[in-house]
């Protein structure tokens, strides 16, 4: 793509070629008109850099936030395990156009069988394109680990609360043991099956992007909470819908 400078003269077209801002042309004389017309290289204008908060815990850098929230209380979007496409809790259900969160809408489940992440292939940790968060903020953002779940419940002490800073969501707090300044909120988001999000204000489930390796890769890890649970490294059916927890930088796992 090119846009064009127009010169009412040839002098004004000599003058503009001594500046700075001239650029190798291409010329070209209108066969009924003097004016010269000058094409100048087009250059896309930079995008802007999109940034998330985030909190240093134990060496690894959280998003304070879900993929697709609005605020540390906010669910954000439901993904299946290895799909980089989420949906918002409006759009789950067996209307047309919705999201019914089964095997048989799975991407990576076909005639009873599991095509990818599974023990013909033997991989055992998401593939950069089919990580929902990598597919939405991009940079060094991804999924965590299940390692790095599970190293985060080590770095923090965890407390539940009903109605977290008054806004009645229930979840998980996560203070650093050495630096209380330093906290993560987990809301309580449900899971998407079957056509519905259930148990919204009682458990939460978070994908990691680690495979579980037994039951033949049906099932990968999450983090899984309620009141007075926590299991930083559990597992669950891969075509269940879940938010995802960015982490930035590059995995040590």
């Amino acid at each position: 793509m090119k846009h064009l400078k127009i010169f009412e003269t040839t002098a004004e077209y000599n003058a503009f070629k001594l500046t700075e801002n001239f650029a190798t042309p291409n010329v070209s004389l209108c066969e009924d008109s003097p004016t010269v017309m000058h094409y100048e290289p087009y250059v896309a204008p930079v995008a802007p850099v999109v940034t998330h908060e985030y909190v240093e815990i134990g060496g690894i850098k959280w998003a304070t936030m879900n993929v697709g929230a609005n605020s540390v209380t906010d669910t954000g979007l439901y993904f299946q395990w290895g799909d980089t496409q989420g949906y918002t809790a409006s759009q789950v259900g067996s209307g047309e156009g919705q999201k019914y969160f089964s095997e048989n809408d799975y991407i990576y489940y076909n005639d009873g069988s599991y095509t990818k992440y599974n023990e013909g292939d033997s991989l055992i940790t998401l593939e950069s394109t089919d990580d929902a968060v990598k597919a939405a903020w991009g940079g060094n953002w991804r999924m965590p680990t299940v390692s790095e779940f599970i190293a985060l419940g080590e770095a923090v002490t965890t407390a539940w609360t009903a109605d977290y800073q008054g806004s009645g969501v229930a979840g998980i707090i996560c203070t650093d043991k050495t630096d209380s300044s330093k906290v993560l909120f987990f809301p309580t988001c449900g899971n998407a099956s079957y056509g519905s999000v259930d148990s919204v204000d009682y458990y939460g489930y978070y994908w990691s992007s680690s495979l579980y390796a037994d039951y033949g890769g049906s099932d990968a890890y999450c983090l899984y909470f309620s009141n007075g649970v926590f299991h930083w490294g559990y597992n669950f059916i891969r075509y269940s819908g879940y938010p995802v927890r960015g982490v930035l930088g590059d995995s040590n796992s």
